[in-house]
């Protein structure tokens, strides 16, 4: 019993120290790359400016530039969508 109750303990102090991994959000969703369930979209935290993502596409379709506003945006079926990253500004 003596050797649960201290790996409980031990388990419980882990769990205080380990970072969780909605940091660097904004609320509970994550900045940058943000799917949802089978829908895929780019959350733009931080600045008020507009950015340049690149949208990579699956099935081995080219993917393409679109610029987006700060906030969430919508790209598309999680399906069609492989991930989207920051390449700079408009």
């Amino acid at each position: 019993m003596r050797i649960l109750t201290a790996i409980g303990g031990a388990l419980a102090a882990l769990a205080l120290t380990v970072t969780p991994a909605s940091a660097g959000t904004t609320g509970t969703l994550a900045c940058g790359w943000d799917p949802s369930g089978a829908v895929a979209y780019y959350n733009h935290c931080g600045s008020s400016d507009w950015v340049l993502i690149r949208v990579e596409q699956t099935f081995d379709r080219p993917g393409y530039d679109q610029c987006v506003r700060p906030g969430r945006t919508l790209l598309g079926m999680l399906y069609d969508i492989n991930y989207a990253w920051a390449k700079g500004p408009c």
